[in-house]
């Protein structure tokens, strides 16, 4: 299912009657908020793995995607206890993709991967 941001994505090309938990998506939103500069690291801290906030961190600080506002959303449930979905950023002239898995606890929704793929630059 393909969304900009604000709609809730629905139905899953895997597991196609059942929809994407508001609990998950929430998280998926704090995360992108929280690369972007709009929310403080610390609020999503608790739900992320120690590799995702790792990773969540180092874009943050680099700062280059702050303000940029996320495009399409695009989610989807391989399992019942898992959601994967993908988001498109603008970097300058270029489309990214980032990348957030979540997996259900006993409680709730932890990211545990968080992954931008972006091209390489010369100076990288």
């Amino acid at each position: 299912m393909t969304t900009m941001l604000s709609p809730r994505p629905s139905a899953s090309a895997i597991h196609p009657d059942q929809e994407v938990p508001p609990g998950a998506l929430a998280l998926i939103l704090a995360t992108l908020e929280a690369m972007t500069g709009r929310r403080a690291l610390h609020q999503v801290r608790p739900r992320l793995s120690e590799r995702a906030f790792l990773e969540l961190a180092l874009h943050a600080g680099a700062g280059v995607y702050r303000r940029m506002p996320p495009g399409r959303l695009r989610a989807q449930m391989p399992t019942p206890q898992a959601v994967e979905a993908t988001v498109s950023l603008m970097r300058g002239d270029r489309w990214v993709s980032c990348v957030i898995r979540l997996d259900a606890t006993r409680r709730s929704w932890v990211c545990s991967e968080f992954v931008i793929l972006a091209p390489r630059t010369a100076a990288a």
